[in-house]
């Protein structure tokens, strides 16, 4: 079976940020004490211990596995059909093994793995519209993850509550809540319903102008600090950049701060100058596209650079979805 389906977050880090004592619901049963000799030299049976056919831990450590009848210490073999599990020991016997404490369990690494990926898909099911992922310069969250940070967090949420729910369904309740609860104010509700939307969508962030620093001297104190309008393009980038530096000062008047803007052309971002050497007044300043920005009084440098990201067109489905109260009266 093949998949091109990927999961959202990673079994360490993304699930130990939910649960810090995550390990503590590594889903291990602890098996019965009554080790018996086999008859076989250093070979030993333990009846009825339920299924074992996925990892077997002997005081904390991992035994090893083997198809055939044990012969080397560490090593066990389960069999379904009998309900027998094997263990090979040189130095022990069936008293000093039932003074051991022997577990079973899916091996951790492959109990996470599943659970993350069952989200995963849990998740691409749950919200109405495709999750693309943050690749690209300029396009990855701050922590650099591959996809947005909300369907990360939601995720980790959700490959955690199902770890936990089988030792404690009150905390795997309250876990799963921070993604999905009944009164709609989880991540991945108000995704649902456009409260909250991704980078990848055609939402109102992107309708009003989506503003980033690209980059800017650690001496510049100035910087755009409002934008409006409506794009007149489907989708651009708008670089603005600064083309002579200097300090503006409120009360005095500026005559060399200058700036610059670029959109997009037929071969590619940021290629096609729009504004050219325009003086900074700090009042609204065209960028192009019909959007505007407004730059604050301060000290800037040649180069500085800022974009915004801009889109005319709003995907309904991402639009938050109001309601109102009516009455005939």
């Amino acid at each position: 079976m093949s998949t091109y389906h990927e999961s959202y977050c990673d079994t360490t880090t993304d699930l130990l940020f939910i649960e810090p004592y995550l390990g503590e619901y590594d889903h291990k049963k602890v098996l019965p004490s009554n080790w018996i000799a086999s008859g076989t030299t250093h070979l030993f049976y333990l009846y009825n211990t339920g299924d074992c056919s996925g990892q077997v831990y002997k005081d904390g450590k991992e035994l090893t596995a083997v198809a055939d009848e044990p012969n080397a210490n560490d090593e066990y073999r389960y069999t379904a059909s009998t309900d027998l599990l094997e263990h090979y020991s040189s130095t022990g016997s069936a008293t000093t093994l039932n003074s051991s404490v022997f577990e079973s369990s899916r091996d951790w690494s492959d109990l996470k793995t599943e659970a993350v990926k069952r989200a995963s898909d849990f998740i691409r099911n749950y919200l109405p519209f495709p999750i693309y992922p943050n690749k690209g310069v300029g396009t990855a969250d701050a922590v650099g993850n591959d996809y947005p940070e909300i369907i990360v967090r939601s995720t980790a949420v959700m490959a955690v509550e199902s770890l936990v729910r089988p030792y404690d369904q009150e905390k795997a309740d309250v876990i799963k809540s921070q993604a999905i609860n009944e009164e709609g104010t989880g991540w991945l509700d108000m995704l649902r319903t456009g409260q909250i939307s991704l980078y990848s969508s055609e939402s109102e962030q992107k309708y009003k102008g989506i503003l980033s620093p690209v980059t800017v001297n650690s001496n510049t104190t100035g910087s755009v600090v409002d934008v409006k309008g409506r794009a007149s393009t489907q989708w651009d980038v708008i670089k603005i950049v600064i083309a002579n530096g200097g300090t503006i000062t409120a009360g005095s008047e500026n005559t060399s701060v200058t700036y610059s803007t670029f959109t997009k052309n037929e071969k590619g971002l940021k290629l096609n100058q729009d504004t050219n050497a325009e003086i900074i007044d700090c009042g609204w300043q065209s960028v192009g596209h019909n959007m505007w920005i407004r730059f604050a009084p301060g000290l800037y440098t040649t180069n500085d650079e800022w974009q915004l990201e801009v889109s005319g067109v709003l995907d309904q489905s991402f639009t938050p979805i109001k309601t109102i109260s009516t009455s005939r009266y």
